[in-house]
């Protein structure tokens, strides 16, 4: 409680805050989640939004990741689908970035529905929209590995437009001059459980694919409205969401596929053979 007060008084809803010789208003709190805050701004007539966590003390930092993801993708011209990056830095108190104020994010929108699932056309063009952003960020030669309806948001002023962002997790897979980075012999479980692909539970380095698998889960909850795992405790029970998704190879996949077409029982299998 007392570090929740602290970042409160850090940054006030309200209050004005130069950065970098511009001055920034706080005007509401968007996010409040372990490793980070996010918050609504304005410069003048302007409106972003200023991610920040603190300068130490952090439970996990995570925005060198993010300003390094992002300034490589708006370098690279691909700017549609990803927030445009304003700035970067840090204060004795905190560390932030600024950047490009997106609309809600995909799993509010999904929660906010009577029935907790997408009509099928509208899932569809999500699926189509969210593939491409994890195509671009791969191309990039980034993994996302937390990949998440919470981590793609519609556009403010074109609703239409999906935008990727949240790279805290995020890992290069590619060498900036072109080489594969070896894979690691084990690896942390990273990412968020319930979308977590098979090899994190596993703990194996995660590569393109698995990035895949947890775009699969992703679109399968937003057809169907939930995951069969849901049910466990992604924090205690991590052990039986894994055994889970494992029983959904075999006798157990239609739990998993419901009503959604049977064109996804082939993705899924693209997607598991892929080496």
């Amino acid at each position: 409680m007392e570090s929740e007060d602290n970042d409160n008084k850090m940054l006030p809803v309200g209050s004005a805050v130069t950065l970098k010789g511009k001055q920034y208003r706080i005007q509401s709190e968007l996010y409040n989640g372990p490793f980070s805050k996010v918050y609504a701004i304005n410069e003048g007539c302007m409106q972003y939004a200023m991610k920040i966590e603190r300068t130490t003390g952090s439970k996990r930092p995570v925005l060198k990741l993010d300003a390094l993801v992002l300034k490589q993708l708006n370098h690279q011209n691909i700017a549609a689908g990803f927030p445009r990056l304003i700035a970067a830095g840090r204060t004795p108190l905190y560390k932030y970035i600024i950047m490009e104020l997106v609309g809600p994010d995909l799993q509010r929108l999904r929660r906010s529905i009577p029935a907790k699932k997408f009509s099928l056309s509208t899932a569809l063009k999500l699926a189509s929209q969210t593939l491409r952003r994890i195509e671009a960020l791969h191309d990039s030669g980034w993994l996302c590995r937390d990949v998440k309806a919470n981590n793609f948001c519609i556009g403010r002023k074109n609703m239409g437009l999906i935008y990727m962002l949240d790279f805290g997790f995020a890992r290069r897979f590619i060498r900036e001059n072109g080489t594969l980075i070896e894979r690691r012999n084990a690896a942390s479980l990273m990412g968020t459980i319930y979308y977590a692909p098979m090899s994190a539970h596993n703990f194996s380095e995660q590569c393109r694919k698995d990035d895949l698998e947890s775009w699969f889960y992703m679109i399968i909850e937003m057809i169907v409205g939930n995951l069969p795992w849901f049910i466990h405790d992604p924090k205690r029970e991590y052990l039986l969401v894994g055994e889970w998704k494992k029983f959904t190879r075999g006798s157990g996949r239609q739990l998993l596929l419901g009503d959604s077409p049977q064109e996804f029982e082939k993705i899924l299998d693209i997607i598991d053979q892929t080496a």
